[in-house]
């Protein structure tokens, strides 16, 4: 009994029951629909017939429609009373279709040979081996059933005797046997061949039908729990990556202002990534009372990877410049630790400056990142075309050359990563270094967050419906002296 059990068991756990509800909800639906075409096909047969299209005796078909419809009004109105969200549905609905096509068969035998197949295929649909296995079953003792009625009640098609002529049909009104010997044929030879030639061709046909059935039904329960399985480790592997992003956004700062006590300067970041986690970050601190640091980078590659590089290279960088030192050691330092142990072979481009808050002073290094933005006071914001070093965690041992430049009042800075000068549209057109100072310009003289914003719907309107392939990131300063 415990084997029974199992052998029509549809859901293996709890956790995929609801699974296989749904589905099983989704294929009481499309029994429903089968059921409503089939009632039409029944109405317009018992039309047909009544015309005298159809040669079956017009009291039998009445009684059948009438019968069908009947069958088929109980599934129909338990659907709708419980929506189709009831598991014991099938059984009614897939049974009454059996017991309809049965009574077709009987009557109609030579015009719907393979009727039968209908209940056995809708069975599969809901992916139970044991629940088409059992449908199989019942549509075999049916048909056989039906074979017998037929020979009594309905049509016969006497093709398979072989006296007589091809496409030869008689309608049985009074009793098989009375038919066949008012014809003058041996009733137990015809019987023989009717089970020969009719009955066994089309039990054939409907054994392959039913092992086509099993074997859907079985794919089909095995696929849902493969499904299943996939959309489980999607969404933990999405929760997993919205925790990341989570991190990943923490790391940068993100409370503005930043530094509400402090008016010589403003400062506001921005990072828009291309996947759920990316490589690019800012960063801004401060070192000391004096002393501000700003950092723009950009690891290579995307995704978990070049986030899981990008975290280790913040904390490299801001925790070596917070122990002192010029831009160009700093990096020196960085480069050669991420090199002495970079087995993934990543690297990043790093733009490093240090404020002097009093004076405006800025000292910086550029290990092979984009050039920095600079607006003068009354002017417009244009490329300062510095020197570039190599990028971090290429080669170890390498040197950085740090330059300077002074911020007066007013003045600001402009820091990104190379996905807004890379964006690209539709066309495949570059956003481009001209583009980007033209979407500063809209407002040179707002405030940092005002800029970034605008630059960020300047690339947005030039992308368009093209997918943006890199991460947006970008920092702006705007330096008031030391009031």
């Amino acid at each position: 009994m415990k084997n029974f059990k199992e052998y029509f068991k549809i859901y293996e756990s709890e956790e995929t029951k609801e699974v296989f509800e749904q589905n099983e909800f989704a294929a009481n639906r499309l029994s429903l629909w089968v059921i409503f075409s089939c009632t039409i096909i029944l109405v317009i047969a018992w039309i047909l017939n009544t015309v005298g299209i159809f040669s079956v005796a017009k009291t039998r078909m009445t009684v059948l429609a009438i019968v069908g419809l009947v069958e088929f009004s109980v599934p129909i109105v338990l659907y709708f009373i419980y929506n189709g969200k009831k598991r014991w549905l099938k059984y009614v609905m897939v049974i009454a279709l059996l017991f309809v096509c049965t009574n077709l068969f009987c009557i109609l035998n030579h015009n719907v040979i393979l009727i039968m197949i209908l209940p056995v295929l809708l069975s599969s649909r809901y992916f139970s081996k044991g629940f088409t296995v059992m449908i199989s079953i019942l549509a075999v003792v049916f048909q056989a059933a039906a074979s017998v009625v037929t020979v009594m009640f309905g049509i016969v098609d006497l093709n398979f005797f072989p006296k007589l002529a091809d496409g030869t049909v008689i309608t049985v009104q009074d009793g098989l046997r009375t038919s066949v010997m008012g014809l003058g044929l041996e009733t137990t030879r015809l019987a023989v061949s009717m089970l020969v030639n009719g009955f066994l061709p089309r039990l054939l046909v409907l054994t392959i039908i039913i092992f086509i059935s099993i074997y859907i039904a079985k794919h089909g329960h095995d696929m849902v729990l493969e499904q299943n399985e996939i959309a489980r480790a999607s969404a933990s592997a999405k929760a997993e990556l919205n925790t990341a992003t989570q991190i990943q956004n923490s790391m940068v700062p993100n409370i503005f202002p930043a530094f509400p006590e402090r008016k010589e300067f403003d400062v506001y970041g921005a990072m828009y990534t291309a996947k759920e986690v990316g490589g690019d970050f800012y960063d801004f601190f401060l070192i000391d009372d004096k002393h501000l640091a700003m950092v723009m980078a950009d690891v290579s590659g995307k995704g978990v990877p070049a986030a899981l590089f990008m975290m280790a290279s913040k904390i490299l960088i801001s925790d070596r410049t917070i122990m002192g030192g010029k831009p160009s050691e700093i990096l020196e330092f960085v480069n050669n630790r991420i090199c002495s142990s970079n087995q993934a072979d990543m690297f990043v481009s790093v733009w490093l400056g240090i404020l002097n808050i009093e004076t405006g002073e800025v000292i910086a290094a550029n290990a092979g990142h984009e050039y920095p933005v600079i607006r003068r006071n009354g002017g417009n914001f244009e490329l300062l075309k510095d020197k570039h070093g190599f990028v971090i965690g290429g080669m170890p041992g390498m040197r950085y050359k740090d330059y300077e430049f002074t911020l007066k009042e007013d003045d600001a800075l402009f820091l990104y990563t190379d996905g807004i000068p890379e964006a690209n549209n539709i066309d495949k057109e570059l956003f481009g270094n001209d583009r980007m100072l033209d979407a500063l310009n809209i407002d040179p003289d707002a405030k940092p967050e005002q800029i970034l914003s605008n630059m960020k719907e300047e690339v947005k309107k030039f992308v368009g419906e093209a997918d943006q392939f890199d991460d947006l990131t970008m920092l702006c300063l705007k330096y008031h002296g030391n009031q």
